[in-house]
């Protein structure tokens, strides 16, 4: 609207009431001809009653003018400092654009890293689910084999000795509560073999008590220990198991402390219900609330029949169970790693391979694997020993020689090349090539001849090329004092 219009607008508001009367007058004037003559004289009269309209509108007009006027005026003055400074807007602008998209940015971000964690808490969640009913399913179906009945007989049997006969009393706890620790079979049954075997274990001791040993307790003490061992031994099994990284030795040592902790918390806790619920109110009908109220007032002073579960549970049952927990505990943690090959027995030899690395820490132990190496010598095999100097290849034949029936003295043949030894019906023979220089010479000693059937042949640094018959390789790395690496290796 141009300010012409502005004027225009502001004239006819300011003289509405003129207008009214003007456009009064000119419907009159226009009607005259239709109208009655005394009509039109009223119309007449009634615009000279309301004065002269074209007066008061040149009045109104004129402030009109000047209130549009300091409009405009301000109207340039507001472009005109909004002209001005163009460059302070639009960086204010962009500064507030750029505020608004950084708030943006952070919010999605922060929606980002939460739907993260969200994501690896649920895949944590399932993946430990889905261990979990892979271990459930593992040891379901138990397989019965010789091997396995065999161990369950026999970590059975020691916890039920441990359970029968190796218990004692401690002074700070109430007479009839014997420390023992059968659960140490148990625990190990359930950790090589799963948490299943573990309660077999727990309840076969039991009940071999029942028919071997006169119950004091009507039986009530044996059932308590079934509910409780199981308790304790289900879980921490269980837990051990649910490992994703069944070859780390750190996620196993994690799981199984993890395990144990479990264990004795549940044991624990779940002692207190099962001697408030099931084991006092038994003793109590066998012989008689009030005496059992008399041996632990003897014990912890101001006990009454009011408080005693107080005294009783807080006092002893949850620090003994709690300390019978942690020995067990501590003592299955040092021992399982040391059993492990026996615990994890299928009915194989238990020796490990003689073909591998073998890691020993001493001369004899050294030995002893010599002598398992003669065991498989029968005749017609060539043993290469490889090493530094002072690796062990000359102790090493020195007990072979010794295990296959030699009874004197084997020196190195270090300056002799080679020396024959007898054992009964085979020769064997030692070479030490470390000072020959090519095949020729070889073949001037005659070394392939003495390698027949019905002889062993022990090369040191050896430089043969045409050998052939079964061919053990044996390597030795210095690992310490007494200490060697030494892997065996067998091509035919």
């Amino acid at each position: 609207m141009t300010v012409e219009e502005e004027v225009f607008a502001s004239n006819s508001s300011a003289n509405e009431g003129g207008q009214r009367e003007s456009a009064i007058e000119g419907s009159c004037n226009d009607e005259k001809c239709a109208m009655p003559n005394g009509e039109s004289a009223l119309c007449e009269d009634a615009s000279h009653e309301n004065g002269s309209p074209d007066e008061d509108s040149s009045h109104e007009s004129s402030a009109s003018e000047e209130s549009v006027a300091q409009k405009s005026s301000l109207s340039e003055e507001s472009v005109a400092e909004e002209q001005s400074s163009p460059d302070d807007s639009a960086a204010q602008s962009s500064l507030e654009k750029s505020d608004e998209k950084s708030l943006l940015n952070e919010g999605e971000s922060d929606e980002i890293s939460s739907s993260k964690e969200q994501n690896k808490l649920s895949n944590r969640i399932k993946a430990y689910g889905a261990e979990f009913v892979a271990t459930i399913k593992q040891f379901r179906n138990v397989r019965f084999s010789a091997a396995y009945l065999t161990k369950i007989a026999f970590l059975t049997a020691i916890a039920f000795i441990l359970y029968s006969y190796a218990k004692f009393p401690l002074p700070i706890f109430p007479s009839f509560l014997d420390m023992q620790l059968s659960e140490l079979p148990a625990l190990l049954a359930g950790f090589s073999m799963g948490s299943l075997s573990g309660a077999l274990v727990i309840v076969f001791k039991c009940l071999l008590k029942m028919l071997a040993v006169p119950s004091s307790t009507g039986f009530s003490g044996e059932l308590t220990d079934i509910l409780l061992g199981i308790l304790f031994v289900v879980p921490a099994s269980l837990v051990y198991h649910l490992r994703s990284n069944k070859g780390s030795a750190k996620s196993g040592m994690l799981h199984a402390i993890a395990g144990l902790v479990v264990g004795t918390v549940m044991l624990s806790c779940m002692s207190l219900v099962i001697n408030r619920y099931i084991s006092i109110p038994i003793y109590s009908k066998l012989f008689g609330f009030d005496n059992i109220v008399g041996m632990v007032s003897g014990l912890y002073d101001g006990v009454t029949a009011e408080n005693f579960y107080t005294y009783y549970l807080l006092l002893g049952v949850l620090p003994f169970n709690l300390l019978r927990c942690i020995i067990v505990s501590l003592v299955t943690f040092l021992i399982y790693k040391r059993l492990s090959v026996i615990l994890h027995w299928e009915g194989k030899s238990l020796k490990k391979p003689l073909i591998g690395e073998h890691k020993v820490k001493s001369v004899a132990e050294t030995n002893r694997l010599a002598a398992r190496l003669a065991d498989e010598l029968v005749g017609g095999e060539i043993v290469l020993l490889n090493g530094d100097l002072g690796a062990g290849k000359t102790t090493f034949t020195k007990a072979l020689f010794l295990a296959l029936g030699v009874t004197e003295e084997v020196t190195s043949p270090t300056f002799t090349i080679l020396n024959v030894y007898e054992a009964g019906d085979l020769k064997l023979n030692h070479i030490d090539l470390y000072r020959v220089e090519n095949e020729e010479e070889i073949e001037e000693l005659g070394l392939y001849d003495c390698m027949t059937d019905a002889s062993v042949t022990v090369i040191e640094w050896n430089k043969l090329e045409n050998l052939s018959g079964a061919i053990y390789t044996i390597d030795f790395v210095s690992t310490g004092e007494t200490s060697r690496t030494i892997t065996i290796k067998r091509r035919d």
